[in-house]
């Protein structure tokens, strides 16, 4: 089930969705856009540490610690949209070989399955951030940061993932799937 333009056609009922899906999909962009900028900014602070380590001898301290929380918050952000995009992974074998009403079915139970799984996620995503707040922890690296600084993109890309699973729930009840 691709949903590439989610925004496209119209509903089981004839009735036209796109402004529909276009809210719905607004935050998974813009979180998408977000997960982007953040790729841009840890490949500029790899290339700007290359160029201190390398070039002028003094390494810089702390860019292995910052992009590996940009990696949390990259995989974080992005989540909702490999889902809408249909990039997540899968199990192929089943999904390829069901048609009509099995394969509808398929649909169903893995964008449930998914949508229970990022609310576990953003309940204890949340209350990790919180925890963690409250508690004052910092990192142990150079950086000293305030850890729930790095674990706070889990609660937005959680609740993200868990749209677009309801909108392939949607599409999938409809007979609308792309």
């Amino acid at each position: 089930m691709t949903m590439a333009h989610p925004s496209e056609g119209q509903g089981a009922a004839g009735i036209g969705q796109g402004s529909i899906w276009t809210v719905l999909a607004w935050p998974i962009h813009a979180l998408a856009a977000v997960s982007a900028a953040l790729v841009a900014a840890g490949f500029a602070a790899v290339v700007v540490a290359v160029f201190y380590r390398y070039l002028l001898g003094a390494p810089l301290n702390g860019v292995d610690e910052l992009t590996g929380y940009l990696v949390v918050a990259i995989a974080s952000c992005g989540l909702g949209s490999a889902l809408l995009l249909d990039q997540h992974i899968g199990v192929d074998i089943l999904t390829a070989s069901a048609r009509g009403r099995a394969r509808r079915g398929l649909e169903i139970w893995a964008a449930l399955c998914v949508m229970g799984g990022a609310a576990m996620l953003t309940w204890s995503a949340w209350h990790t951030v919180i925890f963690n707040r409250d508690f004052g922890t910092y990192s142990t690296g150079p950086l000293e940061i305030p850890i729930w600084w790095v674990q706070a993109p889990m609660v937005p890309g959680s609740i993200v993932l868990g749209l677009a699973a309801l909108m392939r729930l949607l599409r999938a009840a409809l007979g609308d799937a792309k």
